[in-house]
């Protein structure tokens, strides 16, 4: 990739803080990425911002058939259903959630149905290709208008299948309970085990999206617990990813863990001692930026990667924007790539939007501006 330097360890068959932590493999869990994902220079991209090393951990690729960042944090949210030995799951998100088609995919690897409520966002053509994704795998839909009737959906959804002998197992948007963040406090161990195999130095900054926050809980803890002095930078993306939501679960996940294995440190932390960066988010979920769009545009031309106007593109924004304004000027930069790489555009398009439920075939017959409120 423009004389990129891709950079791999060997495939590892457990979680590196189980040898780490050995009370911690008491833990639910089961292999369904492929770790640990590459980590790739991209010295075209240091060149053009301005910074000094820049790297990219391709986290993408972590699974062959939909990869992504939803991947590290399904592996120990699975393990939990199925050791519970329920049959379904139930989660939330806007209706071209990649964390809903993740779940979907994955869950289906291990015979579990998702359900998934969601809300309306701008309607661009990844949102059509997700809603066309999800009457392939087989998501079971339920649209809400907004979020003041989200959680009586949920409740209702919850109570009639408990009812009727088929409880759901609910997962927290975009994954982030406790037990999922634990799958990148996992990753920023897997990220020190390659600075120690000389595959990069260690970075100065971390630039990472920050929608529903237990990626960026994940790895602020990792970092910190590992004896990492990166900077964990998180890019909002959301109306809920405040610093303080972030601070909160990462506090949360480490009680956790320092309660199963008393030597996992506990740490406290408050949104002072994060490096949150907001003003990237545009003010509505989904909702494309210009700055965003230009990050996009950048990073395709120059490194050949794929980014989406959500998440991945607003952090790129992010990072140049830092870059312009010299913060990184001579410093050891990794961006964590969270969006999936696998094309799935063949399968979307071998369906009609006429699949899905009727109340959703509005989504086709309007765009970005017109849909923002449908």
């Amino acid at each position: 990739m423009n004389g990129d330097i891709l950079m791999e360890s060997a495939t590892w068959n457990k979680p590196v803080i189980f040898d780490e932590f050995p009370k911690l493999r008491e833990l639910p869990w089961l292999r369904i990425g492929n770790m640990p994902t590459p980590v790739e220079e991209v010295p075209a991209l240091a060149e053009k911002l301005g910074t000094g090393r820049m790297f990219i951990k391709r986290d993408d690729k972590t699974n062959a058939v939909y990869g992504g960042n939803k991947v590290r944090k399904l592996e120990f949210i699975l393990a939990d259903v199925v050791r519970q030995g329920l049959g379904s799951m139930l989660t939330i998100g806007g209706i071209g959630s990649n964390h809903l088609l993740a779940t979907t995919v994955h869950g289906n690897s291990q015979g579990l149905k998702t359900h998934g409520i969601v809300m309306p966002q701008p309607v661009t053509p990844h949102v059509k290709k997700s809603l066309l994704l999800y009457a392939h795998f087989g998501t079971a839909l339920h649209l809400v208008e907004g979020d003041a009737n989200l959680p009586g959906e949920l409740s209702r959804l919850l109570d009639e299948n408990a009812v009727k002998g088929n409880p759901m197992y609910f997962v927290p948007a975009g994954g982030s309970s406790p037990l999922g963040t634990i799958g990148y406090v996992e990753a920023a161990f897997e990220l020190r085990r390659q600075i120690g195999e000389g595959l990069l130095p260690e970075p100065d900054y971390i630039f990472v999206p920050c929608g529903s926050g237990g990626t960026a809980a994940g790895l602020n803890l990792g970092a910190r617990v590992a004896g990492l002095n990166s900077r964990v930078v998180s890019v909002q993306v959301t109306d809920l990813a405040t610093a303080f939501l972030v601070s909160q679960l990462a506090t949360i996940t480490s009680t956790k863990l320092h309660l199963m294995d008393r030597s996992f440190p506990k740490n406290i932390f408050l949104p002072k001692d994060l490096d949150h960066r907001d003003k990237f988010y545009g003010g509505m979920y989904g909702k494309l930026t210009p700055e965003g769009q230009e990050a996009i545009k950048m990073f395709e031309e120059i490194v050949g990667l794929d980014l989406e106007g959500v998440y991945t593109g607003k952090t790129a924004a992010a990072i140049v924007d830092a870059a312009r304004s010299g913060e990184l000027r001579g410093k050891s930069v990794l961006y964590w790539h969270t969006f999936n790489s696998v094309s799935l555009s063949g399968v979307a398009a071998m369906h009609s939007y006429e699949e899905l439920p009727a109340k959703f075939h509005k989504f086709f017959t309007c765009d970005e501006h017109t849909c923002e409120s449908a």
